[in-house]
């Protein structure tokens, strides 16, 4: 799933995502769809039953200062008429004083955008953004995703001529692991932003192939820093911009597994049911969890003993489906993230330069805090990551 992201980093986070999983039909069938037991139910959610969830969060006395609604599935176009009434509903509304400001989502494959859709989410763009996924290139997204790139990529200008900021998620495996440079300069020339990651499933293979898929992703990081350093004006991905900083923050728990789910975000399911997220719901988790708080803790001593931890994202969801625990970290991607942060500190120091420099003009008491916990973070990535070591 793609939204602006505010990935829970142990400080007190003042957004609150609500996900809406209108559907659980899809018309795709993509290779790594976690939702294995989807299209079971031919339930939807209702516009009525969005409608109270909204006004209930909208005059909620919390924290929060901002909340999203996303609408997904399933393929949530599939539901566009419910979409269109909640959105439509929720701008006619008068709210109280108390009401937060909102924005709305719809990840969706993009397949079944039509003249009438695109009418309607153009005269809403201020207020309802599209998620696109799109795996690159032809052969990888064609490969991961149903055939469907010729359904998908039709439609980039009008993303590009709406939401422009609004980067295209690539999900990468093994088999289109050597192609991310290629399809991420691929996505560049529609004038969008790209945004990717690797599977954190258990999709590697052996040791021997876990080490050349390694090995691929640190070269296609390589050739993508070489690209960003020419082109400066480009938004950069996450994964090239990771805040290492964060590593040297002492307002953060040592180890931090959790994302925020069932108190940031929450899902309802179209049975009308909630879940912490929809990755514990009966469509990802034969075993459905309903409360991450009440459910024994642990952590392998691996990852907890690691002095990365901090800083390496943690999918709660996944850990339960493949552990039994949302907090015991899975580690296939182990390899995958000390290559990339050894990515981003190359990218840091080719934006600034200056941070090697013993002191500089001008630089603020913050700034200094933050050159000095990036060189430290820089030392210590350099120290654990450098050559990338295998995790256990």
């Amino acid at each position: 799933m793609t939204m602006p992201e505010q990935q829970y980093d142990g400080l007190d986070a003042k957004e609150r995502h609500v996900v809406f999983l209108l559907t659980e039909k899809c018309n795709l069938d993509c290779i790594y769809c976690y939702e294995k037991y989807k299209n079971r139910s031919t339930k939807t959610l209702s516009v009525d039953f969005i409608k109270d969830k909204i006004r209930e969060e909208m005059l909620s006395d919390t924290i929060f200062k901002k909340y999203w609604f996303t609408f997904f599935g399933g393929e949530p176009l599939l539901e566009f008429d419910t979409i269109c009434n909640v959105v439509d509903w929720f701008l006619k509304e008068n709210w109280s004083s108390r009401a937060k400001p909102v924005h709305f989502m719809v990840d969706t494959n993009g397949t079944l955008l039509d003249s009438r859709m695109k009418k309607w989410f153009s005269t809403h763009r201020d207020h309802v953004t599209l998620s696109f996924s799109l795996d690159g290139t032809k052969s990888a997204h064609d490969l991961n995703r149903s055939n469907s790139y010729n359904d998908v990529s039709k439609h980039f200008s009008f993303l590009q001529e709406n939401w422009p900021e609004q980067p295209v998620k690539m999900t990468i495996g093994l088999e289109t692991i050597e192609q991310i440079y290629d399809g991420v300069l691929h996505i560049h020339s529609f004038g969008l932003q790209a945004e990717f990651d690797v599977l954190r499933e258990d999709v590697w293979g052996d040791a021997a192939s876990e080490k050349r898929a390694v090995a691929a992703w640190t070269e296609q990081l390589q050739n993508l820093i070489a690209f960003y350093s020419l082109h400066p004006e480009i938004s950069r991905p996450r994964v090239l911009n990771q805040k290492i900083e964060m590593l040297f923050d002492t307002r953060l728990r040592e180890s931090n597994p959790f994302c925020g789910a069932g108190k940031h975000l929450i899902c309802f399911t179209p049975d009308g049911i909630e879940y912490p997220c929809w990755r514990f719901s009966p469509l990802c988790v034969s075993e459905p969890l309903f409360n991450i708080t009440g459910h024994a803790t642990s952590e392998n001593e691996t990852c907890k003993s690691c002095p990365l931890v901090r800083i390496c994202s943690s999918c709660p969801g996944n850990n339960y489906a493949l552990t039994g625990s949302w907090s015991n970290r899975t580690a296939f991607h182990c390899g995958f993230f000390k290559a990339s942060l050894l990515a981003t500190v190359r990218m840091l120091l080719i934006d600034h330069p200056e941070y090697l420099l013993e002191t500089f003009e001008g630089e603020s008491k913050s700034e200094k805090l933050q050159r000095m916990r990036r060189l430290l973070a820089i030392r210590l990535i350099n120290d654990v990551c450098n050559p990338v070591e295998e995790c256990a």
